[in-house]
């Protein structure tokens, strides 16, 4: 699963797991807005995949463009990466 990195005007900063669904959610909503596919409008589409996970998760949530005016920049964070396990037959 993506994450992503965000940074908050104030300095603050989160990491957002971004899901299939809020992914889903961001071209619809990208759609409806008239913004065009996901590829024709990247970064508004990611900030509002990483704003659908929030909302999601249960954040309570201005509505997106207010939230945006607070975000200084967002980031794709490293995934944590699962240890691998040996071989059992070995």
């Amino acid at each position: 699963m993506a994450t992503t990195r965000i940074t908050y005007t104030d300095g603050t900063s989160e990491i957002v797991p971004i899901t299939m669904r809020a992914t889903c959610k961001a071209e619809a909503h990208a759609i409806d807005a008239g913004w065009g596919p996901i590829t024709q409008s990247p970064v508004r589409s990611g900030a509002y995949a990483a704003y659908a996970a929030l909302r999601m998760a249960g954040r309570s949530m201005p509505d997106f463009e207010h939230w945006l005016d607070t975000v200084a920049s967002f980031d794709l964070a490293a995934a944590k990466e699962e240890p691998e396990e040996g071989n059992p037959t070995d």
